[in-house]
């Protein structure tokens, strides 16, 4: 029998934290279930010292010598360079301690960013945050930058309801125990689901993480998850490994499955016009307001009683490839004031497509082939993440 670890030392954690040579970044691909193509990479820290290190205990070890503060800011710095070779279309997950983030050495690294487009910063601590609306002030600060937040183990532990409705993610990440052998066991899949209905209600995005098996895919597959990581699909490596061979094969077949019947919302897409935020609105009923890069910022109505404007985060953006039940199902969920408001299309890109009033959508419902009409139990979002919205 193995004896135990030896604990790691004070040295050890400051030739970490001095020695270039003892850490590296590898990158674990993020799989849109539905197209079976990389939509991101979680990056993941390695330590090479003359005995075993984990990341956890390295991390751990840092925290109990008063140095955590320190080698967080240390990876998120070169992870953040890493990231700036990623491939086009895809974000990066930066593990992060929500403790560490409000910290000076932290902050330091962080402000010397002015664009954080692509990146989603992963809450990982699951210990409750004694300052949370310092944190929630900290996460405005990266959001108004370009970045996500994604909250890690939904479903377990610290990750509650009640963070969950407090910190507002962008990516809900399905803790590991819940997606082990989902295909097997009800309960789970009811929790999934129920995850998956919260998460479109926050227009949030859901990963399932750990997926290990191609039971487990198909499982979540049907299960309409739209993006997944696990060793199934591919193991950490250096940068920027593609989807395993045999697990292309999978996601193809499990694509295939989970479309039958599916009926895009592309068909619905009208024109609208359009100004810049340097332009006045446009005497019409209904106007949207473009960026400097082609996404949308707000839109006008002209209703009862007269003009309203939409900000950015009372639009409903939705995805070319997103399904007509899904959409509705999220629509329907909006608060009573924006309910009616019509969905903006964009594309891979975050690029304005048109709108989609919602009369037209819940006609189309209407009239489709009952028999055709895919389980939508849960209000998933199932095209590409964009990555450079809100």
């Amino acid at each position: 029998m193995r004896g135990a670890a030896s604990p790691l030392t004070e040295g050890d954690v400051l030739r970490v934290l001095e020695d270039d040579a003892c850490t590296s970044l590898v990158a674990q691909p993020i799989v849109d279930l539905r197209r079976g193509v990389n939509v991101g990479y979680e990056m993941l820290a390695r330590f090479a010292i003359d005995k075993p290190a984990p990341p956890d205990r390295v991390f751990a070890a840092a925290v109990e010598l008063g140095l955590g503060e320190r080698l967080e800011a240390r990876m998120i710095g070169r992870a953040l360079d890493v990231a700036q070779t990623r491939p086009s279309d895809c974000f990066v997950t930066i593990n992060t301690d929500p403790r560490h983030l409000t910290s000076n050495e932290v902050c330091r690294v962080l402000d010397a960013r002015a664009d954080l487009r692509g990146i989603v910063f992963e809450l990982t601590e699951h210990r409750s945050i004694d300052d949370l609306d310092k944190l929630k002030d900290a996460l405005a600060a990266l959001r108004k930058r370009g970045a996500f937040v994604a909250l890690d183990d939904a479903g377990s532990g610290y990750s509650g309801l009640k963070q969950i409705l407090e910190l507002r993610p962008h990516f809900l990440k399905i803790d590991r125990d819940l997606v082990s052998n989902v295909n097997e066991i009800e309960a789970k899949r009811a929790m999934i689901q129920m995850l998956g209905d919260l998460a479109g209600r926050l227009d949030a995005w859901v990963i399932a993480e750990g997926i290990e098996t191609e039971a487990e895919l198909h499982a979540l597959s049907q299960l309409h998850v739209p993006l997944g990581q696990g060793y199934f699909l591919a193991r950490p490596a250096a940068p920027w490994a593609p989807v395993d061979g045999k697990a292309a094969s999978a996601l193809e077949s499990t694509s295939r499955v989970s479309l039958m019947g599916a009926l895009s919302i592309e068909s619905f897409v009208e024109p609208c016009a359009v100004c810049t935020d340097s332009v006045d609105w446009p005497s019409v009923e209904i106007a949207v307001q473009l960026d400097a890069s082609k996404r949308p910022a707000a839109m006008r109505l002209i209703v009862e009683g007269g003009p309203r404007v939409r900000r950015t985060d009372e639009l409903m953006r939705v995805k070319r490839g997103e399904t007509l039940e899904d959409v509705a199902l999220r629509a329907s969920t909006r608060p009573a004031n924006l309910r009616w408001d019509p969905l903006v299309c964009v594309n891979e890109r975050g690029h304005f497509q048109g709108i989609i009033p919602l009369h037209r959508l819940l006609a189309g419902l209407a009239r489709r082939d009952p028999s055709a009409v895919v389980d939508s139990s849960a209000t998933w979002q199932s095209a590409e993440p964009d990555v450079t919205m809100h």
